[in-house]
């Protein structure tokens, strides 16, 4: 079979499996009325063929079907096959489960169980045999329904979960792309200042040029670190980027030194806040002072809504090359913080365009921890 067949097949297997339960459905009832006549040998097979033919289309017409195979019982005979009653729970569980309209169900379903009503009578079967035979119509058409009804909410349950997969997935494309566009913004005030001295430096060094030249040396050497500088935040950050940011002024940007007043405006809206530091501080890029505190920020964010009166604590750990951040709490875990928005996918873009690596999940204590370690070396950073 080539592949081009292969969903040809694949789609047409279940009329095949149908054809296939209809010829043995056939063979067993033929075998029944050669053995056993239920009237004169042309009738017997006449009944065995059109009571068992149907199950072949029972899928693709379902109401055909079930009515061809239930209109055959109207042929007078002195006894029945034995899979009869099988025959018609197969042809009306299609009419439930295939057909869309209920009015045709119930249509289809009402006629087949006043045909069985009436060939009960007609037959040698005792009078109580009418309620067996409208039950054998009526019970497999509803569980047909129920069946049907019990899919179609599956199906739609499977389209909103693919649907609302993309909608996270399209809002964390956002989120993440906000973030990057707020570093650009940050990175734009961070180098200002650098560029703004080489710039006043490269004045300096014109004038002292032309008047003392011994004493163009300082500004150069202030222009050789303050290029050093910008250049290493660039490499760091914007290269990483690869688009431009909106420039909305020239302001402070906030850095580790600022994470106690940080977290006494966290104390001050009612939070249980400590903070220890750890290690001794070391000289430290904007961008990696900026991230810290973005990063310690949103922590202690999420902490206040989603683990509201738990005492909560930021540690600032020092190392020879990093700086690690663990902002802790004691609240109920990561099951309630899962939704806890976006905020930490934006954190951990941030951390990522550094170089750096977060962790956010349960705390081994319990309660929900986030955890960021930053490189110090903007030359780390490629």
């Amino acid at each position: 079979m080539s592949l081009r067949s292969a969903p040809r097949a694949l789609t047409r297997s279940p009329q095949r499996i149908d054809a296939i339960l209809a010829a043995l459905f056939c063979g067993a009832s033929l075998a029944q009325v050669v053995v056993a006549p239920i009237a004169s040998l042309p009738v017997s097979v006449l009944v065995a063929v059109g009571s068992t033919v149907p199950l072949a289309w029972r899928r693709r017409h379902p109401v055909i079907a079930a009515l061809a195979g239930s209109f055959i019982w109207l042929v007078p005979t002195n006894g029945f096959l034995f899979l009869g009653y099988v025959i018609t729970v197969l042809l009306y569980y299609s009419v439930g489960t295939r057909v869309a309209a209920l009015g045709v169900t119930v249509a289809t379903a009402v006629t087949g169980s006043i045909t069985g009503a009436v060939a009960t009578l007609l037959g040698p079967e005792p009078f109580g045999a009418v309620f067996g035979a409208m039950l054998a119509v009526a019970a497999p058409t509803a569980i047909g329904r129920l069946v049907a009804h019990q899919r179609a909410q599956t199906a739609r349950m499977k389209e909103l979960a693919e649907d609302l997969r993309r909608e996270r997935a399209g809002a964390e494309r956002v989120a993440v792309a906000e973030e990057r566009a707020r570093i650009a913004r940050e990175l734009h005030d961070v180098i200002g200042h650098d560029v703004s001295v080489i710039a006043l430096q490269a004045d300096a060094a014109e004038a002292a040029i032309e008047k003392a030249p011994q004493l163009a040396r300082a500004p150069i050497a202030a222009i050789r670190e303050s290029a050093g500088e910008a250049l290493s935040e660039m490499r760091r950050v914007l290269g990483a980027l690869r688009q431009d940011g909106d420039e909305h002024g020239s302001y402070p940007q906030p850095g580790v030194q600022d994470l106690i007043r940080l977290v006494d405006r966290a104390r001050a809206s009612g939070m249980q806040v400590d903070m220890v530091v750890r290690g001794t501080p070391r000289p430290t890029p904007p961008s990696v002072q900026l991230a810290a505190y973005r990063l310690s920020q949103e922590a202690l964010t999420n902490a206040r809504k989603h683990a509201a009166g738990a005492p909560v604590l930021l540690e600032v750990l020092w190392g020879k090359e990093t700086l690690r951040l663990r902002v802790t709490d004691s609240g109920p875990g990561p099951v309630s913080q899962a939704g806890a928005g976006y905020g930490l996918i934006g954190i951990r873009e941030r951390t990522r365009l550094l170089g750096g690596h977060l962790r956010t999940g349960p705390a081994p204590g319990g309660g929900f921890e986030v955890m960021a370690e930053l490189p110090l070396d903007p030359l780390s950073v490629t």
